[in-house]
This record gives structure tokens, C-alpha cells and sequence, in this order.
């Protein structure tokens, strides 16, 4: 019986597998096989000495009748010159359940993955390190980039939309050209519309900037750059939208969960949210005079439910009372000029 046998060398199968041909397929029992041939051993006590074990342990676990305890499968590891990692989860596969086989299987998979990953080029273990991030964050369902990533990341995540898009921009400079969304998020957003997604865009447009000349016409053309593109933009003031409940639950909501004081979000399919948590400035140029340009900073990107519900953009395009949709320069500039007759009007209140 495999009981009576079992020593130092390691553990007998699974318990409650009857089936004694299934065991012989052990993954393990192969390195045993492996040993014997690099070293030319012509029986099991040849490789007992050479493992420093029994004999009969050897037979058993060459045969897959029995499971290598830690402390051999790295001295065959060093034999092979393998790494020890995978020794080790491969007599954790063969030990667990039938039920938790194929989740040792994905670790298998993602270990093998790890370790051939070349040194060089650098970026490829830097790229295999980056995943290795996302996945430890997945269980959160919160994913969060920084730097230059976290630009990068919203153009993958358009790349992946396949049915709409709500978007709320108070940050919206960063569509200018020269800027850190212009032209690479621009064109994946047109990308985007050609797949037959509905994209709406708002604006959010203060007081301060449309009393800049330049500032407007910065506007128009970013508004105009976003309708070519096939994109359903909208716009609204900020003064005259505060006093919306609907815009101030989700201010606040935004608030609460870590967003930048001006708010840039997306909703992607109704299922994922982007928002950007900071911003920073980064000089471009190292000759002559930088040119200064606009980055997120920070990206978060959930699918939390309670995320998802709360910070859903979508609302505010119903809000015809504040929210409009850009028809073109003139238009806009008849309800800009209304604006700042009607802003003289309005309560104050803080923005």
C-alpha cells in the first residue's frame, strides 16, 4: 500500500483518486525521468543515491505513485537547471483536488510566462513587471496609472469600446493641438465612431476662460476637432450648471472618491469608468524655450458597481437647460453671448 511506504522523500497521490493509471500521468514523475537521463542513471537506485532518498521512494515517485516533498523538488530543480518555482507548483497540481486542478494550471501558465521572459530588451521584462501590477489590482476591481501610462491607457480603453461613451471634460485644454490627448486619443476616438459607437462629449466651459478671446477660439476649435471626428459634443457653463442638483450630487460623488478638483471622467459601455485623480505640467523642449504641456497624472480606471452607479456622466446630458449641443461657432457664440448676460443674474454661488 502507497501508505506503508511513505517517508522522508515526499507524499503518496491524492487522496480519493482510485484511479491508479490517472496517477501514473503525474506531471512530476517526469523530471524524475529527466534526472536519469542527464546523469545517465540506469536504474532507480542509480537515482535514489543521486537524490539522496530510498529507492523504493524513488520507484514511487518515478512512477508518479507519489508526490515530492518541497526540499527534492528544488534539488532536482539544481540538477536540471530549471527553476525551482516550477518544480514546485507542478507537484502542488499534481497534489490538489480534480475541482482546483485548472486553477494550478493558470499558475502554471503565468509562471512559465514569467520566467522565459527575456532579460533583454529591458522593455520586455518592464512590460511583463507592468502586467504583474494590473493583475495584483484586478481583485479590487480599481486599476490605477501614472505618468504617461495613464494617457496611453484611456486610448486602449477606447480601442476596446463597443457600444457608447459619455464623457464630461472640465480639463478640456488637453484636446488642443500640442497637447497630451492630441492627436493619438483623438484618433482612436474617431476610430471609435467609425465602429458605429456613440460618443458624447461635455465641456465644461468657466467664466474666466470665455472672457479670453484666445481661450474661446481654443474652445470652438477643440469642439470643431471633436464633431469631425464623429463625436457628439456638447458644452455648458460652469457658473450656470452648478445650480443643478443633478451636477452637484455628482461633483460630490467624484469628490468622494478621489478626483481631481477639475473633473475629467468617461464611461465606457455603461460598465467601465476612467477619471483623472491629478494633473501636472511637463516642459517639452530641451532647446530653446520648453513648451509647456498638460498631463493626467494619475488615471483611475474601475468597474466597481457602486462606482459605476454613482459616476455615471450620462445624466447630465439630459439637462437641456444647461447642457448644449454644439452646432457650430455661431450658435455657440449666440448662447455664449446669453450666457454672459444671464450670469449677471444668477445667484452667486461657488464653483
Amino acid at each position: 500500500m502507497l501508505g506503508d511506504v511513505r517517508q522522508e522523500g515526499g507524499s503518496t497521490a491524492p487522496e480519493g483518486d482510485d484511479d491508479v493509471g490517472e496517477r501514473t500521468l503525474m506531471e512530476i514523475a517526469r523530471y524524475f525521468d529527466a534526472v536519469k537521463e542527464r546523469y545517465g542513471l540506469s536504474s532507480d537506485y542509480a537515482l535514489a543515491k543521486k537524490l539522496g532518498i530510498a529507492q523504493p521512494e524513488a520507484n514511487l515517485m518515478r512512477r508518479g505513485l507519489k508526490i515530492p516533498k518541497p526540499e527534492l523538488c528544488i534539488k532536482m530543480a539544481k540538477l536540471l537547471d530549471r527553476n525551482p518555482v516550477e518544480l514546485l507548483l507542478i507537484a502542488q497540481k499534481d497534489k490538489a483536488p480534480k475541482q482546483a486542478k485548472e486553477y494550478w494550471t493558470l499558475a502554471l501558465t503565468a509562471v512559465d510566462v514569467m520566467l522565459h521572459v527575456p532579460k533583454h530588451p529591458r522593455y520586455l521584462p518592464k512590460k511583463v513587471e507592468a502586467i504583474g501590477r494590473e493583475l495584483k489590482q484586478l481583485e479590487a476591481q480599481t486599476l490605477t496609472y501614472e505618468g504617461a501610462a495613464a494617457n496611453a491607457e484611456a486610448v486602449r480603453l477606447m480601442e476596446t469600446a463597443e457600444r457608447s461613451v459619455d464623457a464630461m471634460m472640465e480639463r478640456w485644454n488637453i484636446w488642443k493641438k500640442g497637447e497630451a490627448l492630441y492627436p493619438n486619443y483623438l484618433l482612436a476616438n474617431q476610430a471609435a465612431a467609425r465602429r458605429h459607437v456613440r460618443i458624447r462629449r461635455l465641456l465644461i466651459l468657466t467664466q474666466a476662460q470665455m472672457e479670453d478671446e484666445a481661450t474661446v477660439a481654443d474652445a470652438i476649435q477643440v469642439m470643431e476637432d471633436q464633431r469631425r471626428a464623429g463625436i457628439k459634443i456638447f458644452y455648458a457653463f460652469r457658473e450656470a450648471l452648478v445650480h443643478s442638483p443633478t451636477f452637484q450630487r455628482l461633483e460630490a460623488d467624484f469628490r468622494k472618491y478621489g478626483a481631481a478638483d477639475d473633473m475629467n471622467t468617461a464611461m465606457f459601455d455603461r460598465e467601465v469608468l476612467i477619471f483623472s485623480q491629478t494633473y501636472g505640467t511637463v516642459p517639452l523642449g530641451m532647446v530653446g524655450t520648453p513648451t509647456p504641456i498638460t498631463m493626467i497624472n494619475r488615471l483611475q480606471i474601475s468597474w466597481k458597481p457602486e462606482m459605476i452607479r454613482e459616476l455615471d456622466p450620462a445624466p447630465l446630458f439630459d439637462m437641456t437647460r444647461y447642457v448644449f449641443d454644439y452646432q457650430g461657432p455661431g450658435p455657440f457664440h449666440e448662447q455664449l453671448a446669453y450666457f454672459k448676460r444671464s450670469i449677471r443674474e444668477l445667484p452667486i454661488r461657488a464653483v
